[in-house]
């Protein structure tokens, strides 16, 4: 019988000393590195959404049980304006790593990210780090060009690899502060086939805007099959709740992406992490239910089959509201998500995301043992 079940849990971060200062953590993403050491990326600032935000790296030698202090990724001090940062790592087919930024025009020194009023969001800049000595140290930022005109964008997801020097840069349009967003408000990945120098595709993901469904954090995995899968969150503009997730497979390295199909799971921040024989690991936000859950699932064709939904974390609590005036309100009360995964050497997932717990957002990791 397919079950999930937690092995063992505890901190990649939380704040040591949350009563002396300001430290929340936000937004992980985990790789394995040679030898079987984890590094793990996170965003850290005062506030979700204070100026002084920036990605860092913690590092474990033992299989998650301690982490070293965190390390800075990227400081935009030398940058003309005031700036934060969000960031996601990846490891490549080469071994080496790859930190993809989202820089943050913070200008407007009394506001969030986020335009309350028209739900707009501040202008952004991607660019891309690697590093050849397994984090230790970065190289300095090497600009994203987009292959669109526009300057509004989510950071969803790390680099993906889909073969070697063939990089995805998933994201999704964003509307302007002012509210515009001429392009609508679809998933789109970047594509660069020169391992990052140049991005001069981008391929349509999903794009729900004629029915008022914005996609928002798209996550891939390759199936055991070779193709890839996409899975992401849809938000209803027109019912102002998240519909059902939808999904798609990409059977050209992620070129080109085939129509949207209507996922049988309800769950926002979903990450989608595959395993054999076309079997894939969700976790998610779920929807109907409080709290943070695993789904295992089997794929037939292009059939989603669900196996077994367990429980992972926050589902006795009130994990978050829906009583904001708008998404983009909501969205700042959010009090946990953005589940990553990685499979360790004994045949477990680890999990990292991020919770709220005794006021103080932290870096929680779950390990799971999945039997199919």
């Amino acid at each position: 019988m397919p079950t999930v079940r937690i092995e063992a849990t505890g901190y990649v971060y939380r704040n040591p000393a949350p009563n002396v200062f300001a430290r929340q953590a936000y937004f992980p993403s985990i790789v394995q590195l040679p030898g079987g050491a984890l590094l793990a990326s996170f965003d850290m600032g005062s506030a979700m959404e204070n100026r002084d935000v920036r990605t860092y790296t913690s590092r474990s030698d033992d299989g998650a049980s301690s982490w070293s202090p965190p390390a800075l990724i990227y400081d935009p001090t030398d940058l003309k304006y005031p700036a934060s940062t969000l960031g996601r790592i990846s490891k490549l087919s080469s071994g080496s790593l790859v930190a993809v930024v989202l820089v943050c025009d913070r200008s407007r020194v009394s506001e969030g990210l986020a335009n309350v009023q028209t739900e707009g969001y501040v202008e952004t800049r991607f660019a891309t780090l690697t590093s050849d000595d397994n984090g230790r140290s970065w190289t300095q930022p090497r600009w994203v060009t987009p292959p669109m005109d526009w300057n509004a964008f989510e950071i969803c997801s790390p680099i993906v690899e889909t073969r070697p020097g063939r990089w995805l840069l998933p994201t999704s349009v964003w509307r302007r502060w002012n509210g515009d967003c001429a392009p609508g408000m679809k998933a789109v990945a970047f594509v660069s086939d020169d391992a990052g120098a140049t991005w001069l595709h981008c391929a349509e993901v999903f794009d729900l805007w004629d029915n008022t469904i914005t996609a928002w954090e798209q996550k891939h995995t390759q199936l055991s099959d070779g193709r890839w899968l996409v899975v992401c969150w849809a938000y209803d503009y027109a019912q102002s709740k998240s519909a059902p997730n939808r999904y798609t497979f990409s059977l050209d390295q992620g070129r080109t992406f085939g129509p949207a199909h209507v996922a049988p799971i309800a769950g926002e921040t979903c990450t989608p992490f595959a395993l054999t024989d076309n079997h894939v690991l969700f976790v998610y936000r779920r929807v109907d239910e409080r709290g943070l859950w695993a789904q295992l699932a089997r794929f037939e064709d292009e059939r989603w089959i669900p196996l077994t939904d367990e429980p992972l974390w926050g589902a006795g609590r009130e994990a978050y509201t829906q009583n904001s005036a708008n998404k983009m309100e909501e969205m700042s009360t959010l009090q946990f998500g953005y589940p990553q995964c990685v499979r360790l050497g004994d045949g477990s997932v680890l999990v990292v995301f991020w919770c709220v717990e005794r006021c103080v957002a932290c870096i929680r990791w779950l390990r799971l043992r999945v039997s199919q």
